[in-house]
């Protein structure tokens, strides 16, 4: 059986070498009927990336069949609480209704039950336990077990397909005495030289403040936007919306240099262009300079780029969320002997996703102070704050990746989101030994990145392999799918998806690298239908399903990834009748 994380017998034999359940596979034993806790794991794949749940393997004895397990039962009782309901009935076990697939397998020749989860669209989360109400009954997924989600969080789940307006509203008790008029001045002068339409018909300051939504309908109050942009002491009435900046000697918090626990610490404060200057100083302070040769001179350059420290910190501080649920927390930057952290309040908004971020398309939870800083100059240049036109992160990216670094690497959750700058190379001799080490270390230099990059945790496909490596579509897509041929990833899960560990690099990495019992794991879905096409028939899904001994249900959704990856041509378009699969002939 195919599932979203692969053959079931491969995700069997992981569970084994692992001894535990994994973050996207949770398995439940249910020798006594169906289990009570299955609703909320179904809740927090609803609520992430989606997964799978098997019921009838007894984690405590290796993930073998259950004794006495009733499949027939399970499934039924399963889908029941997953089935639609009428206008007239009480809402399932979960609400929205969640969506995925369930069925029967046989493992060691004995039935489970495998429910395949998919992740709801962003408007209709949150899912929640129907009997335990939104706020209590919101689950996600941390590491390998379900937890109730924050309050916090179930706010942004919910709220994350309407634009919020937050940075619109007044902020109490500010005036516009709070606000630096000579900032103010050079606001508007600027707005007359690049944007004179958005003024040509306004006399006074507070009605050009007014339309600019530095200041409220009322002409007065400044708007938060407003505030963070111009006050001259913003914290007085927004106390964290700050930045706390730590150099830690370790690469984790807990590591200690004698008594020493941080070896520099500092709250940095004013208004959003003062803390981004005073952020990038204090990273400049603690990192190393190398000397380089340019041209009859020679100039210092920091070990991580300057403009990519500066739209890191810049981004955090315009997108972070500043709804009184988040208002109490405050944006960190933190340095580590390998990396830099910059982490904000509040995932990534609009139902994106990491891959989504790198498409160069500007979107911002905080649209007007977004807009706003594109024309609030920094406190000792006329050169703004930000740009607003979606070249953040392809301008950090190219920087780093002049500088021979990796492009920034995101960690998002429901409630935060943190950029990591990486401070050494790619292939330096840390992931040389680890390259060694695996067998890989005979791949050609892009390969090797490309490991490394799946390794460190980058969601990787050809967007941002090209973005990562600074290559061409064509070269990405090779060096990926060359990948793929040597085992080392496998295709996306979906064809919007990102290329995932291949069974060399899975056993490579594994503390378990013997066989698991007389386990032989059978060579992927994708690989077996390449190998399928390999001698060069044009095939039928139906007359590919015959060879392989599979459904077409369960080859549509590869055959799409592939198609969409290069590996395999389509013949006819996706309703045709006609539609046969060739293997696509190499093109570089």
């Amino acid at each position: 059986m195919e599932t979203s994380q692969g053959p079931i017998e491969h995700v069997i034999a992981r569970l084994r070498a692992a001894a535990t359940d994994l973050s996207f596979v949770e398995v439940k034993k249910a020798a006594g009927g169906l289990p009570k806790d299955v609703w909320p794991t179904v809740s927090a794949f609803s609520n992430g990336d989606g997964g799978l749940i098997i019921l009838g393997l007894d984690e405590s004895a290796g993930f073998a069949p259950t004794q006495g397990f009733e499949a027939a039962a399970i499934r039924d009782g399963l889908s029941e609480g997953l089935r639609p309901r009428g206008g007239g009935e009480s809402p399932g076990p979960v609400s929205p209704r969640p969506l995925g697939s369930i069925d029967i397998a046989v493992i060691d020749g004995a039935s489970i039950v495998v429910a395949d989860i998919e992740p709801l669209p962003a408007a209709m989360k949150p899912a929640f336990v129907t009997t335990q109400g939104k706020e209590g009954g919101t689950y996600e997924r941390v590491g390998d077990g379900d937890r109730r989600m924050s309050t916090y969080g179930v706010f942004l789940l919910s709220t994350d397909g309407a634009q919020p307006r937050l940075d619109t509203e007044p902020v109490r008790g500010a005036s516009l005495d709070d606000l630096d008029g000579e900032q103010l001045e050079r606001f508007i002068a600027r707005l007359r030289r690049r944007r004179p339409r958005s003024v040509a018909d306004l006399a006074s300051t507070v009605d050009i403040l007014t339309r600019h939504n530095v200041l409220a309908p009322d002409g007065q109050t400044p708007t938060l936007a407003g505030l963070l942009a111009f006050g001259r002491y913003p914290q007085h009435s927004l106390p964290q919306a700050m930045v706390t900046f730590a150099v830690y000697p370790g690469r984790t918090k807990d590591v200690y240099v004698g008594e020493t626990r941080m070896l520099d610490r500092r709250v940095i404060e004013g208004p959003i262009p003062a803390m981004v200057d005073d952020c990038v100083r204090a990273v400049l302070q603690n990192i190393q300079v190398r000397r380089v040769v340019v041209g009859a001179g020679a100039r210092d350059e920091p070990e991580i780029p300057e403009v990519a420290i500066r739209e890191a910190v810049t981004n955090a501080l315009t997108h972070r969320d500043y709804s009184p649920w988040a208002l109490g927390d405050q944006v960190r930057v933190e340095l580590y002997p390998d990396r830099l952290e910059v982490t904000n309040p509040g995932g990534i908004w609009g139902g994106r996703r990491v891959l989504d971020l790198f498409d160069g398309s500007s979107r911002s939870r905080n649209a007007v102070l977004s807009a706003m800083l594109a024309d609030v100059p920094m406190l000792d240049r006329d050169e703004s704050v930000s740009e607003n036109a979606g070249s953040g992160i392809p301008t950090m990216t190219g920087a780093l990746g002049r500088a021979g670094l990796a492009a920034p690497r995101y960690l998002a959750s429901v409630t935060s989101m943190t950029v990591v700058l990486d401070r050494h190379g790619l292939l330096n001799p840390e992931t040389d030994q680890w390259l060694a080490g695996i067998g890989a270390d005979s791949l050609e230099p892009d390969a090797r990145r490309a490991l490394v990059l799946v390794h460190r945790g980058y969601a990787v496909d050809n967007q941002v392999l090209r973005a990562q490596l600074a290559m061409d579509s064509a070269d990405a897509r090779a060096v990926l799918r060359g990948l793929v041929d040597e085992g080392w990833l496998q295709y996306p899960r979906r064809t919007d998806g990102a290329y995932r560990e291949g069974q060399r690099l899975e056993a490579a990495k594994t503390l378990f690298p013997e066989p698991v019992g007389d386990v032989r794991l059978e060579g992927s879905l994708d690989e077996r239908i390449i190998e399928a096409l390999t001698p060069g028939p044009e095939l039928s899904v139906h007359e590919i399903g015959e060879r392989l001994g599979t459904t077409a249900g369960s080859l549509r959704p590869r055959l799409r990834v592939l198609v969409a990856q290069g590996a395999i041509v389509a013949t006819a378009p996706p309703t045709s009748r006609s539609r046969r699969y060739r293997l696509a002939r190499a093109t570089t």
